[in-house]
């Protein structure tokens, strides 16, 4: 019996030893992970001060290889085009597709002597592509290095779309180049035990921006102790000039204020872009929507007919993009609609007109806007929130409005989110308005004598909040509980109703369509805008474009200043993107 016991408490000690051996070996491996993980970060956060020294200056003169676009010794294929119009044309796009893969039937190409196009599609003037194949199945980790002082090092990892990450066959568009600049790109292999297997370094020199864009932003530090958030700010500016037909990129710029990428568009660039699969989707024109791979091809683009672009659009998720338009005829009133814009056949369907949605509202309010060419209701932000659903906001209304049966006949306005004294007026929208939530759990009304009741009828209880006052930029995010969902947007607290104590302000509102009420969660200060803007959530942080200054911030989650940049053209909007599984892995 003793020998049973002794042997079931060795057994027990030996495994408990290596249960416990594992877990600090599994301790071991996670803290290895999340330190790698950590190194990643720091080394994409694209910030001097986090760099210990430039790739360029730890690498010898005689191992660079140079890569020239002119001249007798030219080695990158380059191409022309027309116009920013031509670079849309989905048959020039395809023509360079053909072009490049006749050179590549030609011709092998390896990881020494790769085939190197610049910008070949036109789509990004800070980009180069690259193509080559490797014995070994490998990924492919691209630092980018100018000899100016004041600007970082940009150093990303390629995406393969393949498992691990490693392949064979390489083919990327490299981007984060700096125009203007000889750019030292090190490419560096490494194989699927992410041991470097290889390096090379190629120099080339890039043109000036033909759109004179801002190289370097000028940029100020915050006193908030919080660690700026990776990725990319999307700049969406302002055509400044008086031709529609001015070149007005998207700009692409990382932490440091650096230009990292520049997307032509025609005199319009939009408000936003949607990753779509393997394609980003953006306003490439007032009339029209392109699709852009990974590559920089064209894939697909979309013209709007008789309408053009006069906001946001945003992608449903099941391959269709609503648009916020109006009539493109120089004649008609600027009478906002919806458009459904379909990316597989290129229908363009107009699904909802705001005149007839909102026409209690329009008949008072529209004669006195149609006077001054303005559309009336200040249609700027649209979001899916269901099939054939939308949030709509309305800025010259202080309102947000939740609509179904979108594309019928009978399109139906499910509930507005205001203050309700906007609506007196309108017994029928009115009695939509959704009543305003403290937060807390309501007590039970304390039994009450006639008496007590009329002294209670005259008691007015104060309202938990003041709703938004010209709003911008909605985003939504469905909060997983049963009828819930968050909105945040940017209250520029400049519209009907508003106290203009010169401060905008994001809100976070906590719908609940269950009991048909909103909850004020998170209200922050900010410099005030009264036209365009945006607030955007992103990864722990707060982003901030702020129009009327002509500036962007990132910001702390209480508001707290990280780092402040300033542009020269009025900014519409700012967004942030790590561009992981489009560009980076």
């Amino acid at each position: 019996m003793k020998r049973k016991v002794r042997a079931v408490i060795i057994t027990l000690i030996v495994l408990l030893t290596g249960t416990g051996a594992f877990l600090w070996k599994m301790n071991d491996i996670s803290k290895e992970i999340q330190e790698k993980e950590e190194a990643k970060k720091k080394e994409e956060r694209d910030l001097l001060e986090e760099q210990n020294a430039k790739a360029i200056d730890q690498t010898k003169d005689v191992d660079i290889i140079p890569l020239y676009l002119s001249g007798s010794n030219k080695n990158v294929v380059t191409m022309s085009f027309q116009n920013v119009e031509e670079i849309y044309s989905v048959s020039k796009s395809a023509q360079i597709e053909e072009h490049l893969e006749d050179i590549k039937k030609n011709s092998s190409f390896s990881f020494d002597e790769p085939l190197w196009a610049y910008n070949p599609y036109g789509t990004n003037r800070n980009s180069m592509y690259v193509c080559f194949t490797t014995g070994g199945k490998c990924c492919c980790k691209y630092t980018i290095s100018v000899k100016d002082s004041k600007i970082p090092d940009f150093t990303r990892t390629a995406i393969t779309g393949t498992s691990g990450n490693v392949t064979k066959e390489h083919e990327y568009q490299i981007t984060g180049l700096v125009e203007g600049q000889t750019n030292y790109i090190t490419m560096r292999l490494y194989n699927a035990d992410n041991e470097l297997s290889d390096v090379n370094t190629f120099s080339i020199t890039l043109p000036a921006s033909p759109t004179k864009a801002e190289n370097i932003l000028k940029a100020t530090d915050g006193r908030s102790k919080n660690v700026i958030s990776n990725g990319l700010y999307v700049v969406f500016s302002k055509n400044t000039a008086k031709k529609s037909t001015m070149d007005t990129p998207i700009l692409l710029y990382d932490n440091s204020g650096v230009l990292r990428g520049e997307l032509p568009a025609v005199g319009y660039n939009g408000r936003t872009m949607e990753q779509v699969y393997d394609t980003l989707v953006y306003a490439s024109g007032r009339k029209t929507i392109s699709q852009v791979n990974a590559l920089g091809q064209v894939t697909k683009s979309f013209s709007l007919g008789d309408y053009r672009q006069d906001g946001e659009f945003t992608y449903d998720g099941y391959g269709n993009l609503y648009i916020i338009a109006a009539l493109a005829q120089k004649k008609a009133s600027p009478k906002s609609k919806i458009l459904m814009l379909e990316l597989e056949s290129g229908k363009v369907e107009e699904v909802l007109d705001i005149d007839t949605l909102l026409q209690p509202i329009h008949r008072n309010t529209g004669k006195r806007a149609k006077k001054s060419n303005q559309a009336w209701s200040g249609l700027n932000s649209v979001q899916v929130v269901g099939t054939n659903t939308l949030l709509l906001s309305f800025k010259s209304l202080s309102s947000i409005m939740k609509v179904s049966n979108v594309g019928s006949l009978l399109p139906k306005i499910n509930y507005i989110i205001a203050d309700k004294k906007q609506y007196r007026l309108y017994k029928g929208l009115s009695e939509k308005v959704l009543a305003k939530s403290s937060g807390e759990k309501e007590t039970q009304e304390p039994e009450t004598t006639p008496a007590v009741n009329n002294i209670l009828k005259k008691k007015v209880i104060p309202e938990p909040f003041d709703s938004q006052y010209g709003q911008e930029a909605m985003v939504y995010q469905d909060k997983k509980a049963e009828g819930q969902y968050e909105l945040t947007v940017l209250n520029s607290n400049s519209g009907t109703g508003s106290g203009s104590n010169g401060t905008s302000y994001l809100y976070r509102y906590l719908v609940d369509e269950t009991t048909n009420t909103y909850q004020l969660e998170k209200k922050l200060p900010l410099a005030q805008t009264k036209q365009n803007g945006n607030v955007q959530l992103y990864d722990a942080n707060l982003l901030y474009c702020c129009s009327d200054h002509k500036f962007f911030t990132e910001n702390d989650s209480s508001g707290k200043l990280i780092k402040q940049f300033f542009v020269a053209k009025t900014p519409y909007r700012v967004f942030k993107r790590d561009f992981k599984g489009f560009w980076f892995y």
